[in-house]
Parts: structure tokens; sequence; C-alpha cells
């Protein structure tokens, strides 16, 4: 534990290096850069909100906060953990030449899909302001579900890669996998449609946990529950294990497939 600890200490100021060269190759050549960032979501937001609004208004109010939070929250999730995966793909060239904690790839797309969000908290903001649904104090610990999603990402995303590094088609099975997932998960609709007698396995969905603290922290200015932050820390915690414990199994074979 000591050592790995050390190890990690020693090469993080090149975990910095790869955190923005990934952050700056995925604007390289964009005329706005980061602020696609915030621009990208809103534009999502006004298109799905002219669509489903109306369908949706007696259930949800306030629904272009409402779908924004849950997208901003699944697209971090579901395009960090798939960027993940391929990360020991992609650096290949890099592995090769030094000899490097390859988990560190991992960390780096992650974190770059979390500063995107960060940046994406301002539109969330300034939509907030203009719909009316207020900003209150509780914004302030969004910190909390945000931390909880990043490490479960994270997680995800080592566990993928350990399979995705030498199974080339999990890449495209996630792809489907990742659709479906947005189906399942309420981010565009209300959880009420669902009949109660199988809502229980929605709650059960990790992503729909974080993106209902989310929602009531940003839009109902109110505490997430205990259970739902209990499940959300669980959750975190015991994916980030199993992506620790299985990358560590696999990574020696890595070599062979890269």
């Amino acid at each position: 534990m000591k050592k790995s600890i050390r190890n990690f200490m020693y090469f993080f100021p090149f975990l910095k290096e790869v955190v923005k060269r990934d952050f700056k190759k995925k604007y390289y050549k964009s005329v706005l850069g980061v602020v696609w960032s915030m621009l990208s979501p809103l534009l999502m937001m006004i298109v799905i909100s002219v669509i489903f609004s109306t369908l949706f208004r007696r259930n949800i109010p306030h629904y272009p906060i409402y779908w924004l939070c849950g997208n901003l929250m699944f697209v971090m999730i579901m395009d960090g953990s798939k960027t993940a995966m391929n990360s020991v793909i992609t650096n290949a060239g890099l592995i090769k030449k030094m000899k490097i904690p390859k988990y560190f790839f991992c960390i780096s797309t992650v974190t770059q899909h979390f500063i995107t969000l960060l940046f994406s908290l301002i539109p969330l903001i300034l939509v907030s302001l203009v719909t009316g649904a207020g900003i209150s104090w509780h914004f302030l610990l969004v910190v909390v579900p945000l931390a909880q999603a990043y490490f479960f990402t994270l997680g995800l995303g080592m566990f993928l890669c350990s399979y995705g590094t030498m199974l080339r088609d999990l890449n495209h099975l996630y792809g489907v996998f990742k659709r479906l997932w947005m189906y399942v998960t309420p981010i565009f609709y209300p959880i009420s449609i669902i009949p109660e007698n199988v809502r229980f396995i929605m709650e059960m969905n990790p992503v729909y946990i974080y993106i209902t603290q989310f929602r009531d922290l940003v839009m109902n200015h109110t505490l997430p529950s205990e259970r739902i932050l209990m499940y959300g820390t669980v959750y975190a915690i015991l994916t980030m294990a199993l992506g620790i414990v299985t990358f560590k199994e696999r990574e020696d074979r890595f070599f062979l497939y890269i």
C-alpha cells in the first residue's frame, strides 16, 4: 500500500501533464474551445425542452433545469467511463516507451470529463436564474454528488479498461449498453410514469441516484435523503474498489494487446 502511494506521488506531476494534454486535445483547433462545453448542453436543452416540456410540464416544474441536471451527470459518467475504457489503447505508444502507471491514463480521461462538467455548471446557474428556478446555498453542496459520481466513473472506467484493452468488441457493446442505460434513467421523463411495482429497480440505478442528489440540490433546493446519500457513497466505493482490483490483476497482460 505504501509503495503504491509513493509511486503515485512520484508520478503525480506526469499525471497533471497528461490531464492538461487530454483537455487541450479535446478542443484542438476549435474556434470556441472550452466554450463548447457550456454551449453544447445549452443548445441540447433548448431542443429537448421544446420537444418534451409540453408533454411533461404538469409533472416536472422547471423542466429545462430538470433535463440539464440529468444530462450533465449522465454524459460525464458515460463518456468518462467509455473514454477510460480505451485509454490504454489510445496511449499505447507512450506506455511502450515509458514505465509509468497505466491507470494514470484512466484517471486523466475521467478527470478531463469531470472538468468539462464543472465548466457546464456555469450555464446551469444562468438557466436557473433565467427560468426563475433560482439558486440557493444548497448549490454549494453539489460537490458531494459530483465527487461520488467521479469515483464511480473512475472505478467503472478502470473495470472496463481491464477487459476492453484485451477485448476490442467491448467498445461497441458498451455503446449499445450506454443507450439502454439512458432510456432506463429518468433524464428527460419523470420517474412517476414508471409503475410503482417496478420503480424500485429504477431507484437502484447508480446514475439515477447521483442525478437525484444533483437535482435536489440545484432545482429543489433541498438536501438529499440520508438513504440516497448512503447508496451513492456505497456505489462509488464498491465500484472504485472493483475497478482497482480488476485493473491490477490484468495490467501486466496489456502489452500483449496494444
